[in-house]
């Protein structure tokens, strides 16, 4: 990347090549998103207009860009955004980055209630917003509180309820419901991402992950079940009767969680991820 002059291609292949010696695996195409976002063009573009020279004023930026990502600091926040479902939400370090396996637990959701649903959704753990932003985007009845124990969580979520007009509907508010009792309304449909990670995991996870995901949102105490245990404790007092409860979990968790669920729960549920693993669990309360 020490060239004036660079083709699209040339840049995109440089950069890929900078960053796999960084040992980023998602390298071709994170390069393809540094560079399409700087020029304001699609990826499909790049490769339509191939041999195009970058212009010049661009190249810095995408060099700096590029660096970052070496760094291993996460796309999302070299970007400043994420795309989660048809959303583009801001994202950066003041919560975790939202995953496309979250976006699945959001398409379960919709398939379960259907899209005439006009009751109340509960989001603990809320992070970025994105699950019950997404939510409340697609079902045009329901309304949405999500609550976080992080002040800097919740800003963030309540700039990204700015961008997408949804403040008639949607509220965030700071709890930390692993101390707190809830004393909300109950709702219609409780629904969190929580901490799952063990702290073992967690330490052996990539550089994107444990040096700039917040570490709160990510590892849970009793080998990363303690918050999912206090989540099935606290529908209790947050979820109308025959309200439905949806979880992501993660590996090696449904089975034990779906033994929790047992005495307070029934049409027990759990679906799996892209990569096969029992990721989702989803129950009606009793």
């Amino acid at each position: 990347m020490q060239n004036e002059y660079l083709t699209f291609g040339e840049i995109i292949r440089k950069s890929t090549e900078f960053l796999l010696n960084k040992g980023v695996s998602s390298a071709k195409c994170d390069s393809e998103w540094i560079v399409s976002h700087l020029l304001e063009t699609s990826r499909m573009e790049l490769y339509l207009n191939f041999d195009d020279l970058v212009p010049q004023e661009k190249i810095s930026e995408i060099r700096n860009m590029i660096v970052q990502r070496g760094r291993r600091t996460p796309l999302q926040h070299i970007l400043k955004s994420v795309q989660f479902c048809d959303l583009r939400l801001k994202c950066d370090g003041r919560a975790l980055i939202p995953r496309p396996e979250t976006e699945r637990l959001v398409e379960i959701i919709i398939e379960s209630v259907g899209e005439t649903f006009n009751g109340k959704i509960l989001d603990l753990g809320s992070g970025t917003g994105a699950i019950v932003l997404a939510l409340c985007h697609q079902l045009k009845e329901a309304k949405g509180l999500g609550m976080d124990k992080s002040s800097e969580a919740i800003s963030l979520s309540r700039e990204n309820l700015c961008l997408l007009d949804l403040s008639a509907r949607v509220s965030f508010q700071k709890f930390d419901w692993m101390l707190e009792d809830y004393k909300q309304e109950k709702v219609d449909l409780l629904i969190s991402n929580p901490p799952y990670l063990s702290l073992e995991e967690w330490k052996s996870a990539d550089p994107e992950v444990n040096k700039h995901d917040p570490k709160d949102a990510l590892v849970s105490a009793e080998g990363g079940i303690a918050h999912l245990r206090k989540l099935l404790d606290l529908s209790k007092s947050a979820l109308k009767k025959d309200g439905q409860i949806f979880l992501e979990v993660g590996m090696g968790q449904a089975e034990e969680v779906i033994e929790m669920m047992k005495d307070i729960f029934y049409d027990i549920e759990n679906r799996k991820d892209f990569c096969g693993v029992r990721r989702y669990v989803f129950a009606r309360f009793c």
